[in-house]
């Protein structure tokens, strides 16, 4: 992240990278960056006011001319200046300048003019520029000699690569690959629908690029979705771990070559949305969680005046994901129910409405709402 100690209020907003943490903040994301801003306090000022900037497109778009919108523009980034530089009059009222109607429209414009300016220049010719500078580039030690394989049939198509992993592709969807892995990275590139089944070896990461996104695994199942026409990108987990980044992470080459998996990490159950438009990326869980523990540790969901606290801990550990809540809170709340048929969602549905609480997904993890029990 060297790059961003030479950044302008202007510079951040055009990043896309920035964007995404202000606009859909992650725990990885989270830690990076406040992690840099510790280490370099004096940009502080200008990342506040970048995201000012940002936070401001839930203004209503407006339809402005391509002259008014430079204009915008220039004005917004300027007010943001005079304001870094104390050149605003001291005597006037204060108030922040994000606040006034005619910034957030032009903030609004800006924001807007920024992210169709990137959305169309990503979208006019998608494998060349997603996938343009990892390969024909020579990034990628096989350059041009990939086989392509395309699924024209109305059945789902199996391919088995060299390293004995599978690929299976929906219909209409194709997959670039090498016939044999030679490099200390094993990588393909997806257009449609995938789920894809990795060999394990850690020594040799699998990366697959689909779209504006990279994930990196070193051997598990995982499911990819990336059509050209679609606004999202999705990458759900089956089985074992996955990282996911953004082709335009700064650190996407470091990333890329080191072992470890970095960027958003996704365990079983849960799943990125990377939205195109808002370039923006959603870390949550899959629609049907299901249960990742072995047939033989299945836990019998039947709870007798269990405490509350003890049945979301046997529910987290049997789904793979976690479920924070205030156990102390939760242990005087007793349930009594049988939930061996529903599903996930129900699960909590039920025992929420019996103890008195709510639930919402965050980050991919479920958090419990509660003031406790009346009983």
């Amino acid at each position: 992240m060297e790059k961003y100690k030479s950044f302008g209020i202007e510079d951040f907003v055009w990043d896309i990278y920035f964007r995404q943490w202000v606009l859909s903040p992650t725990r990885e994301s989270d830690t990076e960056w406040n992690q840099w801003l510790l280490e370099n306090p004096e940009v502080l000022p200008l990342v506040h006011q970048a995201k000012e900037v940002i936070l401001s497109l839930h203004v209503k778009e407006l339809h402005l001319t391509d002259e008014e919108i430079r204009l915008s523009v220039q004005n917004t980034l300027s007010l943001a200046r005079q304001r870094r530089l104390g050149e605003i009059n001291p005597d006037s009222p204060k108030r922040h300048f994000y606040r006034s109607i005619w910034f957030q429209a032009a903030a609004s414009v800006l924001i807007l003019f920024i992210a169709g300016w990137w959305f169309q220049t990503h979208r006019m010719h998608p494998l060349a520029e997603n996938v343009a500078d990892l390969v024909f580039n020579g990034q990628s030690g096989f350059k041009n000699d990939l086989i392509e394989k395309r699924n024209d049939t109305k059945s789902a198509l199996r391919i088995y690569l060299s390293d004995n992993s599978s690929v299976t592709l929906t219909p209409g969807s194709s997959l670039r690959y090498p016939e044999k892995f030679a490099d200390a990275k094993r990588e393909v590139f997806l257009k449609g629908e995938a789920f894809f089944d990795i060999a394990k070896d850690p020594d040799h990461p699998f990366l697959v690029y689909a779209n504006e996104l990279v994930t990196k695994v070193l051997g598990t199942s995982f499911i990819i979705k990336a059509y050209e026409s679609s606004r999202e990108v999705t990458v759900e987990v089956k089985t074992g771990r996955v990282s996911v980044f953004a082709k335009s992470d700064p650190d996407l080459q470091a990333k890329i070559t080191r072992r470890e998996l970095e960027g958003v990490i996704l365990s079983p159950n849960q799943k990125v949305i990377f939205e195109r438009d808002q370039i923006r990326m959603v870390k949550t869980l899959v629609e049907k969680p299901e249960i990742i523990v072995p047939k033989s540790q299945i836990p019998h969901f039947e709870f007798e005046d269990t405490p509350a606290s003890e049945a979301f801990a046997t529910i987290g550990k049997a789904y793979g994901i976690d479920i924070l809540f205030d156990e102390e809170l939760l242990s005087g709340c007793p349930l009594t129910a049988t939930l061996d048929n529903q599903t996930l969602h129900e699960k909590l549905s039920i025992i929420c409405k019996a103890v008195e609480a709510s639930y919402e997904i965050l980050d991919g993890q479920i958090i419990i709402h509660s003031r406790g029990c009346r009983n």
